[in-house]
């Protein structure tokens, strides 16, 4: 009993401060602490997602995987970057914006990744390559993406990451008290479709809310049925996501990603639902602006 009631103050405790540092980063102007924080975020999502990745000893019938890990590390934090200043490229305080430059330097990194697998000389360089670029399609676009949304409104970031929370501990409390039926039990056994259902009027109620209280001095900042779909978009590949990352940590036979947050496993952990739900959601704010 002690045990638990440690591990439930542990996993409070830690889960406060990572939200507080989250908002903080979210509404801080100008943006740097916001591109501080996620590129920290993209980098150590990085470094999960190649040791993740390229495990020790490889499944059976598995061939080993060998990224140059710091490499494709450092040419992930570059792609942030030139989004991240891209995205505030209107920004004042911003004035180092040149896509030459920013995206330049990337797809130097990239074609350098190609070339230096002629020189390794490992038994799976095609392997290596596209385990490479994967992360960072899989980890540092979608964070490209919240930059997007954070430069659109702050609000819109805020919104997107609380209705993440608000949904995720919906789906919690829904199937704790009434989970009968299972979802996708081949990937996630402990999701039901009743969580599913709770997590997704949690959403539409945080979108309702949402809608009362963003006023800004421009009038509205979405109407009442864009903010209805904005946390239905979010909440529904919000999901997806979460599975998408538990298929690939049972394919990998792992519980968690990592170690990062106490009581919370790795930063992929944390943010699986934004994976698939950021680019999803910034393509709604393109469509209804």
């Amino acid at each position: 009993m002690k045990s638990i009631f440690k591990n439930l103050v542990v996993r409070t405790l830690s889960g406060i401060i990572f939200i507080s540092v989250m908002i903080a980063a979210i509404l801080w102007e100008p943006p740097y602490l916001f591109g501080i924080v996620f590129l920290l975020i993209a980098g150590l999502g990085l470094r999960e997602f190649y040791t993740l990745s390229a495990p020790l000893t490889p499944p059976e019938g598995g061939k080993e995987v060998k990224v140059m890990g710091k490499f494709s590390i450092l040419s992930g934090c570059i792609l942030f970057i030139a989004f991240f200043l891209y995205a505030f490229r209107a920004d004042p305080n911003l004035r180092l914006y040149s896509p030459i430059l920013n995206f330049g330097l990337y797809i130097l990194c990239v074609v350098f990744i190609f070339l230096m697998e002629l020189f390794r000389k490992e038994k799976n360089p095609v392997q290596n390559i596209a385990v490479s670029l994967m992360g960072h399609i899989y980890v540092v676009i979608p964070f490209a993406f919240i930059c997007l949304i954070e430069n659109e409104h702050r609000l819109l970031a805020l919104a997107f990451f609380i209705t993440i929370w608000i949904s995720d501990t919906g789906a919690y409390l829904a199937g704790i008290c009434f989970g009968r039926h299972k979802m996708f039990e081949r990937v996630s056994p402990k999701k039901t479709w009743e969580g599913l259902a709770g997590g997704m009027v949690f959403a539409l109620i945080t979108g309702w809310v949402f809608s009362l209280v963003t006023t800004t001095e421009n009038g509205e900042l979405l109407k009442l049925w864009q903010w209805l779909v904005f946390a239905w978009v979010v909440f529904a590949f919000g999901t997806l996501g979460d599975l998408v990352e538990s298929l690939f940590k049972r394919s990998l036979n792992t519980k968690d990603s990592g170690f990062f947050m106490p009581g919370h496993g790795g930063l992929l952990d944390r943010f699986d639902s934004t994976l698939m739900a950021a680019p999803i959601a910034w393509l709604f704010l393109e469509m209804v602006k």
